[in-house]
């Protein structure tokens, strides 16, 4: 059977108003929780360049929805958020995100052990930590940075702002940063053994590409379960590239 349903799962007291779809199956099925980028995300947020509907027409369920504070979702929506409050509100959102796994394994169309976590852009700082709550089998980061977001911040407001300015000159100021980091992934990242996929822009103006992938470069050179793509041309809209992703789960997902 096959369908979409929709309702709410919850997080201690915050409800979540989700849409889970599941292609037609007969035995449980893989599934994909989606996290959700910066601003008011709402449940089709992750509909946006086909990336839940191509999970769907490969065979996986897919749960999406309603950032905390936002559309049909309790809680309170924070905006941003910035270096000083990343702390918490990531835990709060990867906790939201977390709570879906843990609901999608109450489910009996769902394989509990083949459930992973996908998101783009600000979901890539919420996700790792998402998975240190719940070991999923896998997690799909796009144009996700691994710096820290007060880096992140600042080489936005340097190239994010002025498009004339070129992007080496962002990479070049990176090294004279000195504010607050705040949220840095790279402890979680070191401390999971989630296998990862990395898609990212080389042309991206919003996160720092070439940092990104220095950091990711020490991670597998340690033993991590982690991969990247660098797409030549591309920016922070990138969309998904199923080729590689196929060939990356088929790895991952028996």
């Amino acid at each position: 059977m096959s369908g979409q349903s929709s309702g709410f799962f919850s997080n201690g007291p915050v409800q979540l108003s989700y849409r889970l779809d599941v292609p037609a199956h007969t035995a449980p099925v893989r599934a994909v929780v989606f996290g959700h980028g910066s601003g008011l995300q709402t449940k089709d947020s992750c509909h946006v360049f086909g990336v839940a509907d191509g999970f769907l027409a490969r065979g996986y369920a897919t749960l999406c929805f309603d950032k905390r504070g936002v559309g049909k979702s309790t809680g309170q929506y924070i905006p941003g958020p910035i270096p000083g409050n990343s702390f918490a509100v990531f835990d709060d959102l990867a906790s939201d995100m977390a709570a879906g796994v843990e609901f999608l394994r109450s489910r009996p169309e769902i394989d509990p052990t083949r459930i992973g976590l996908a998101g783009a852009s600000q979901a890539g700082w919420i996700m790792p930590i998402a998975a240190a709550k719940t070991q999923p089998a896998f997690m799909l980061l796009m144009v996700s940075p691994t710096v820290s977001i007060g880096l992140e911040n600042f080489y936005s407001s340097i190239v994010e702002v002025n498009p004339n300015i070129p992007l080496e000159e962002g990479y070049r100021q990176l090294a004279s940063f000195t504010g607050f980091h705040g949220f840095d992934p790279k402890p979680v990242l070191e401390s999971l053994n989630v296998p990862g996929l990395w898609l990212l822009g080389a042309e991206d103006r919003s996160i720092p590409t070439p940092a990104t992938v220095a950091i990711l470069d020490q991670l597998i050179a340690s033993g991590k379960p982690y991969t990247y793509v660098v797409y030549p041309g591309q920016g922070h809209n990138l969309p998904p590239s199923w080729p590689e992703i196929e060939q990356w789960l088929a790895k991952i997902i028996k």
